[in-house]
């Protein structure tokens, strides 16, 4: 048992322990048919014994603590779904080592060896459902839980849990029914019924009654036991949205001596901080917060401002990050985003954030390697516990591919390459975090972005006197940074401290305290302010632009300025440098060009136009404008009622 440690500063590394080292291969077959490298459905053969001996791989990578999905005894083989679980998510016993997996003493292995390490040890914990042991035919009834009830019986290595009281899954036993301990539904058929969300059958995955008080103390032993014999230092919440709110006031904070709750548990070990955040499997759309909001509901009570669980996963942050850095949308969705996140969360410095897991694709299916260093150099600039998935840092795409030779799309070698390129880009990229407290326990503010498509997106960091710059071109081409207002004094240079391409240079700010450069295609950089001060840069020429009478323009407009002499310089929209067009002022200074909105059809959009000669360092100050343009019907064509059916016959208008 050791103390908790400051959880905003910690790097967790997240792994799928049958998919990441097998250290003991005696383990591997428990002889039911579940074992099988060569299918993604079945165990592949990675245990305890094999993530204690990858400790020093990990630790070398930056992160400080080990995420492990759940240890516990599982339904090996349901042959209702084809489908194995070797993940670890269909219990069947929460309070015995998967045999899989080990036994107990490998288990506190594993703790002890990262605890000696100076790392701390993640559980991933089940509280809404256990395996798939029964199931509904199409006659269930709420009035009658025995009516088209099934068993599984055909379920390896049993058909039902052996702990109780979750073995008390039959209804057609009158005292099994009356006990309640499971919500005897079907799997859910609406997922905008909230009845259905948090008490039907997730998956088919037998869901739990935890408003019953006889499952919420069973639940409480189960996972206190952890704590208490392992040493475990946290936990993450599988599926907690499905599970209402109020459960996890008890669940964390009761006070039962027989069965306290996780924060007495790990309080009696030693453990003041003990975390526990909640997976909510949802994302928002461009510019909306419903589901970060329902987030926000699982910590902290909306009626009366309680306490509930200290952290939530930052599913939103992950989803818009994706769409930016994988998929080309505006930096200023992301822009919004990191708003919310800072806005409507009381603590989104404990809230774990990621690029990837093992439930969505790896991030290299839809982006780039250019791409998912940009969005590993944003978990480790921003607040929240910046999770790293196994295999990230040797690119892989496979979503639960094996790291070690034998196992499941391996390619038949182990994968644990400290050479591969990702894993020193994720070295240096941890240590910038680690370094730096700013990045750890800072608040972030967006000073610039892209509301037009991908681009540059910046953001300064502040933690008590401590300054950081942190700036992305999300664009596959050229972007310029104009006038990015630093809130420095003129004169302050911004050390470098952390270039993508290992490039990076110092900058000074000018004397409006703002600076302004070219960035490379899927740059990113970030620099610390320091006590060194240099003569701010002065351009040798001043280029305006005049301003606009209207911001809202419905078509091609021109814009007109000076410019101090006749050379050319360029006129850059929505910081594109490749396609700016390049403008020749007129004898005396001034100039004249047409902006073209051709491909402009978002009045909504906010659209900027700058003048920038790179020769001088000039720059104008930034214009922005909306195209608004007078759309006229051409044409009207009505879609009939019931003309537009399903495979079912099932009217989709």
């Amino acid at each position: 048992h050791v103390p908790s440690p400051e959880w905003q500063d910690q790097i967790i590394y997240f792994l799928m322990t049958d998919r990441f080292d097998d250290g003991d291969s005696s383990n591997n077959n428990q002889g039911a048919g579940e074992f099988d490298p060569a299918t993604n459905a079945k165990y592949s053969g990675g245990d305890l014994a094999g993530v204690t001996r990858r400790v020093d791989y990990i630790r070398n990578l930056g992160a400080t603590a080990v995420w492990i999905t759940p240890p516990v005894a599982n339904q090996w083989w349901d042959p209702l779904l084809q489908y194995g679980g070797y993940h670890g998510y269909w219990a069947e016993n929460f309070m015995a080592v998967d045999k899989h997996l080990g036994t107990l003493d490998d288990y506190k292995r594993l703790s002890d060896t990262l605890h000696r390490a100076g790392m701390y040890l993640v559980q991933d914990v089940v509280v809404n459902h256990m395996g798939n042991f029964f199931t509904y035919g199409s006659g269930w009834s709420a009035a009658d839980p025995a009516a088209s009830f099934q068993l599984n019986t055909q379920s390896a290595p049993r058909s039902a849990p052996s702990q109780a009281p979750f073995h008390m899954n039959d209804p057609r036993d009158a005292s099994f029914r009356d006990a309640a301990i499971y919500h005897w539904t079907p799997p859910i058929s609406n997922y905008e019924d909230r009845d259905q969300y948090t008490q039907y059958q997730l998956s088919d995955l037998d869901d739990l009654n935890t408003e019953n008080p006889v499952v919420q103390e069973a639940l409480r032993k189960s996972f206190g036991y952890w704590i208490q014999e392992v040493g475990v230092d946290a936990f993450r919440i599988d599926t907690a949205l499905h599970v209402r709110p109020a459960f996890f006031k008890d669940f964390m904070s009761s006070t039962d001596p027989k069965a306290p709750g996780m924060f007495a548990a790990a309080k009696a070990t030693g453990r003041d901080a003990f975390l526990a955040f909640g997976e909510g499997f949802t994302t928002d759309r461009p510019y909306q917060d419903t589901n970060t909001r329902q987030l926000d509901a699982y910590m902290v009570d909306p009626a009366t401002g309680e306490d509930i669980l200290p952290s939530m996963i930052n599913f939103p942050l992950y989803g818009t990050a994706t769409d930016v850095f994988a998929r080309g949308r505006p930096t200023a969705e992301l822009s919004y985003r990191i708003g919310k996140t800072m806005s409507l969360h009381r603590r989104p410095h404990l809230m774990p954030s990621f690029i990837d897991n093992h439930d969505v694709n790896r991030f290299l299916v839809d982006g780039s390697s250019a791409g998912l260093k940009q969005g590993l150099l944003m978990l480790m600039t921003l607040p929240g516990v910046p999770v790293i998935y196994y295999g990230t840092e040797q690119s892989f795409t496979e979503q639960r591919g094996a790291m070690f030779a034998a196992g499941f799309q391996s390619g038949g070698t182990d994968r644990f390459d400290t050479a591969s390129p990702m894993y020193p880009y994720i070295q240096s990229a941890t240590q910038l975090r680690k370094s730096n407290r700013v990045f750890t326990r800072g608040t972030p503010t967006v000073l610039k972005d892209n509301a037009a498509g991908p681009g540059v997106l910046a953001y300064r960091m502040a933690h008590e006197a401590a300054r950081a710059m942190v700036v992305f071109n999300t664009a596959d081409q050229e972007a310029l940074l104009d006038n990015l207002p630093t809130g420095l004094p003129a004169g302050t240079v911004l050390k470098n401290a952390f270039a993508i391409d290992g490039a990076g240079q110092d900058l000074t700010v000018g004397a409006d305290g703002t600076v302004t450069l070219k960035l490379a295609a899927r740059a990113g950089f970030a620099w610390i302010a320091s006590a060194q001060t240099a003569t701010p840069p002065v351009a040798s020429r001043s280029l305006t632009i005049a301003p606009l009478g209207s911001t809202n323009q419905n078509g091609d407009f021109t814009l007109t300025g000076t410019a101090g002499n006749t050379a050319p310089f360029q006129l850059v929209i929505d910081g594109d440098v490749t396609h700016a067009v390049t403008v020749t002022p007129a004898a005396g200074g001034a100039w004249s060009a047409v902006v073209d909105t051709g491909t402009m059809v978002d009045p909504a959009v906010r659209h900027t136009a700058v003048a920038y000669d790179a020769a001088t360092g000039a720059v104008s100050a930034s214009v922005p404008f909306h195209v608004v343009r007078n759309w006229t019907l051409l044409a009207e064509v009505g879609d009939p009622a019931g003309a537009d059916t399903g495979p079912r016959g099932v009217e989709h208008d």
